[in-house]
């Protein structure tokens, strides 16, 4: 039977009680404390106790072998096991699959990658020839520079020769001629 009793009321069961529940604050509603009939703890008793009885009951069969592998080793009944695996298969059976997708993926990473990586070289290589390119393009234009100064130059000493000789022919004239 549940008591309910009052706040203010101590008595050997409340400060046994008290102790081992939290404090209650001035709002709280007093629940009436319900204490395990004798028929449930005969029925938690049986509950611990079933799984070996099955175990011993064929030594009433006089089948002591089959009573000591029931101790030793437990074993589950096929059906409960093919039950209790089909979760397992399930989930092996998708991680298989995204391990087959995930390896195509790889597999076409790895592809990519190889084609990145003959792009990368092929851009080098290109990169260099560029380059080689340009060294010639430069060492050419030097040349040429040098070519065109020299050029400049016999063209200036023509031309400073040319204004002499014409100087002094102009000189030579207007002795020449009074």
């Amino acid at each position: 039977m549940e008591e309910l009793r009052p706040e203010g009321v101590a008595t050997e069961e409340t400060k046994a009680e008290e102790a081992t529940t939290k404090p209650r604050g001035p709002f709280e509603i007093v629940r009436p404390v319900r204490r395990p009939s004798t028929l449930d703890k005969t029925v938690g008793v049986l509950r611990t106790i079933l799984p070996i009885a099955q175990k011993l009951l064929p030594l009433l069969d006089g089948q002591i072998g089959t009573v000591v592998s029931n101790l030793i080793g437990p074993q589950a009944a096929p059906r409960q096991f093919a039950q209790t695996m089909l979760p397992l298969q399930e989930g092996l059976a998708q991680l298989e699959k995204q391990h087959i997708e995930l390896r195509a993926q790889v597999a076409g990473q790895g592809a990519a990658l190889k084609q990145i990586d003959e792009q990368i070289e092929a851009l080098r290589k290109l990169t260099e020839e560029t380059a080689e390119e340009q060294r010639n393009l430069t060492d050419s234009v030097e040349k040429m520079r040098r070519r065109v100064n020299m050029v400049a130059i016999a063209g200036l000493v023509l031309l400073a020769a040319v204004v002499t000789l014409n100087v002094l022919l102009l000189i030579h004239i207007r002795r020449v001629v009074p």
